[in-house]
C-alpha cells in the first residue's frame, strides 16, 4: 500500500499518512477554499487502506498514532476532521489501536479547546492526548 503525501501550501495543511509506519499527519494550517476536494484524497484513502488491511488479513497489525497540528482551521474544515475522526475510528473493528495526539502551539489554549471540543463532539472512544508543541 502506498502512502498519501499532500503537501502544505498557504491555505491547506499538509497530510502524510504512512502504512509503513502507521503515522498519520496533519499538520498546518486549514482553510482550503474547497474542503471536499481537499479531504477526499484523505478519506478515500483510510477506505483503501482499511480494505487493503482487511484482505491481507495481517495478524500483525500495528496500532495507528494520529498527529494533528494546525494552527489554524475553519469551520467547514472542523466537518471533515470529525470525518477523519470517524473513518480512522473503523481501524478498531479491525482490532488496530488508534491513539490521536493534538498538538497545539504554547499559550494557544484556544486550539488546546478546539482539539478537546472536536473529541468530545466526535462522540469517540478513541484515546487522544493534548501536548504543547512547537510549530
Amino acid at each position: 500500500m502506498h502512502k498519501l503525501s499532500i503537501k502544505a501550501k498557504k491555505d491547506s495543511p499538509e497530510v502524510l499518512f504512512d502504512p509503513e509506519t502507521n503515522i498519520f499527519k496533519v499538520v498546518g494550517i486549514c482553510h482550503p477554499e474547497n474542503v471536499t476536494v481537499f479531504f477526499q484524497p484523505a478519506i478515500d484513502w483510510l477506505d483503501s487502506y482499511k480494505s487493503y488491511l482487511t484482505k491481507a488479513g495481517k495478524d500483525d497489525k500495528k496500532d495507528i498514532k494520529v498527529i494533528f497540528f494546525f494552527r489554524y482551521f475553519n469551520s467547514a474544515s472542523y466537518k471533515y476532521l470529525i470525518t477523519l475522526l470517524h473513518k480512522i475510528n473503523e481501524f478498531t473493528e479491525l482490532g488496530i489501536g488508534v491513539f490521536v495526539e493534538w498538538h497545539y502551539e504554547k499559550d494557544d489554549e484556544e486550539m488546546k479547546e478546539s482539539g478537546i471540543e472536536l473529541f468530545e463532539f466526535s462522540m469517540l472512544k478513541m484515546p487522544y492526548v493534548c501536548i504543547e508543541s512547537e510549530f
